[in-house]
């Protein structure tokens, strides 16, 4: 992407997966000296084909990309990373089952990171709510919703959360804003157990935990909630969440000056720890 491109990702449409593999074979094609009509026509497939798979509209099948690595000289251990890409792309994690894309991928590149920076003023970061709590949130966001789904995206916040206690865990370092503590979702006894929750993970030594109060006024994050995520293999990425979908911003530091100048404004952990403890006993 372009400097301080955004990509929006809706339910139905072009995944992440997608898109990183079509573009990468896209590339490759164009190094090769081959049109679009070229590869086209020596697959024997249709040129919107080709377009959509290059596009992340479509995927394609993994014989295909072998076939089109083969005409594009790509040996090696690039063949075997974008076949690996290209099946990974179509396989489905047990807890993406009917969830949106935009739910599956924000998750699938949240997988790829070391660290999660963010900041949260409307609700708890779901890396640290509970079951309960982020019950509450789904149906909030979707009254419509059944039964088997919220169950389903609850699952996929859970299966998220997991990445905090594993032996390389995420690192996560989170600005809540006050308000976010002080709404009572789903009533006195969720928020009792959610704000102990958050107390138990700021004990980790992986999770940097701080509480914007009401008094530190104007702040840089009165637009919303935006995550960075730190990636391993490729190059950072901004995002929130919007009803009409996800956008992901490849240009973080505007987002990273933002929550510089949030951190500074905010308690220190311990402080934040003890507010938040005394919330939990005003929950009554």
């Amino acid at each position: 992407m372009s400097e301080r491109a955004a990509v929006r990702v809706r339910t139905g449409s072009a995944t992440l997966r997608g898109r990183e593999l079509g573009a990468r074979l896209r590339e490759l094609r164009a190094a090769a000296g081959l049109t679009g009509e070229d590869v086209a026509t020596r697959m024997g497939r249709a040129h919107s084909t080709l377009s959509r798979w290059e596009n992340g509209g479509l995927l394609p099948r993994v014989p295909d990309v072998a076939f089109m690595l083969g005409l594009y000289g790509v040996q090696g251990a690039e063949r075997e990373a974008l076949l690996r890409c290209a099946q990974g792309a179509r396989e489905r994690e047990g807890w993406e089952v009917d969830v949106s894309v935009a739910v599956a991928d924000y998750a699938w590149m949240e997988s790829r990171a070391w660290k999660v920076e963010t900041f949260h003023n409307g609700a708890v970061p779901g890396l640290l709510q509970t079951p309960d709590y982020a019950r509450e949130i789904v149906r909030a966001w979707d009254p419509c919703a059944t039964a088997q789904q919220v169950e389903r995206w609850v699952g996929v916040r859970v299966a998220r959360q997991r990445r905090l206690t594993e032996e390389e865990p995420l690192t996560l370092a989170a600005v809540i804003g006050e308000g976010a503590l002080r709404l009572a979702v789903g009533g006195a006894d969720v928020m009792r157990a959610q704000l102990k929750r958050i107390v138990d993970a700021a004990a980790q030594p992986n999770v940097e935990l701080r509480v914007l109060p009401f008094a530190a006024g104007a702040h840089g994050g009165m637009t919303g909630t935006f995550t960075i995520l730190r990636l391993e293999d490729q190059q950072d990425v901004a995002t929130f969440e919007t009803r009409g979908g996800d956008v992901y911003y490849e240009d973080v530091e505007p987002f990273a000056q933002a929550l510089r100048r949030l951190t500074a404004a905010a308690l220190p952990q311990r402080k934040s720890v003890a507010m938040i403890a005394a919330m939990r006993r005003d929950f009554t």
